[in-house]
């Protein structure tokens, strides 16, 4: 197209209000302007576009011919450019955000809080996954961040930003276990209870596993549970004792109905980190909940 668009911008306001004038308040240029524009237009096209009339102007048939090309060409754009501006300010757009269980209940539930209150349009997607499967979703831009529980292997092409630190305490219902005041069970001693935990497909199961083989010892599982939502309901019907993240227990060992089986052995600290993949930009509304997410940071 060798023609300027701005000619067949002006050509399709002229057209649509069928008057010079409106078309230039429109436009916020002068009249004379637009009839300079419509006359440059019918030279580079070599045809008559408008006939005046009282009323204003009317399309040529030529001119008429071109309106029906035009008019969904201008439209479009202009939608377009109406939807990136909303997209910009924050009013349009969706968020797509992966997570594991534990990242959702310790971090991601009030950071979307906030979140939400200050870009209340835009939409927001989160999909609940073990934390290798939520890594592989990631990388093939099914989201833009994640917010996962380590430890996890990650690429390179992973970047990852740490937002809380997490700590595992092992709980019992209240009386379950006879707790000795100030004497710590090392975890051979807990081995001749029944253990509840997350299926081995997950990275926190592997995490317990592993603090289990460094003291030299099985970790073994006499009740599995598809959801953390799911472990707490056990132990506090005394079927089983169990690990489980201190933020998510705090309230149930203030009211006394749950107690933490104090260990010898010094469990390592986890981190709630938040992923995104560095050969995708970021849209504007996740650079926005990644702000949120590190603003105030959670030691």
């Amino acid at each position: 197209m060798s023609t300027n668009f701005e000619y067949y911008k002006i050509f399709y306001y002229v057209a649509k209000y069928k008057n010079f004038t409106h078309a230039a308040q429109v436009l916020y240029i002068n009249q004379p302007s637009v009839t300079r524009y419509i006359h440059l237009l019918e030279e580079e096209l070599g045809c008559r576009l408008f006939i005046r009339s009282k009323q204003g102007v009317k399309l040529t048939p030529e001119g008429d011919l071109l309106y029906e090309h035009v008019a969904p060409a201008c439209e479009s754009l202009f939608s377009g450019e109406e939807k990136l501006h909303a997209v910009k300010d924050l009013k349009e757009g969706t968020l797509l955000i992966g997570t594991t269980e534990i990242a959702f209940r310790t971090v991601l539930l009030n950071k979307l809080h906030i979140f939400r209150q200050r870009y209340p349009d835009i939409k927001v997607k989160i999909s609940c996954d073990t934390a290798p499967q939520s890594v592989s979703n990631l990388l093939s831009g099914k989201y833009e961040l994640n917010l996962i529980t380590t430890p996890i292997d990650i690429k390179d092409t992973i970047a990852m930003h740490k937002v809380m630190s997490l700590q595992d305490v092992l709980i019992c219902k209240t009386g379950y276990i006879n707790l000795a005041e100030n004497t710590p069970y090392t975890l051979k001693d807990v081995c001749s209870y029944p253990m509840v935990t997350l299926p081995d497909s997950t990275s926190t199961r592997r995490f317990y596993e592993s603090f289990y083989y460094e003291a030299g010892l099985q970790f073994k599982v006499d009740i599995e549970v598809s959801s953390i939502d799911l472990i707490l309901p056990v132990i506090q019907r005394g079927l089983a004792i169990g690990f489980i993240p201190q933020k998510i227990v705090e309230p149930y060992l203030h009211s006394g109905e749950i107690s933490v089986i104090p260990l010898a052995e010094k469990m390592p600290t986890r981190s709630i980190c938040i992923l995104w993949d560095k050969q995708r930009p970021l849209s504007l509304a996740a650079h926005k909940f990644f702000e949120v997410l590190t603003k105030d940071y959670m030691p």
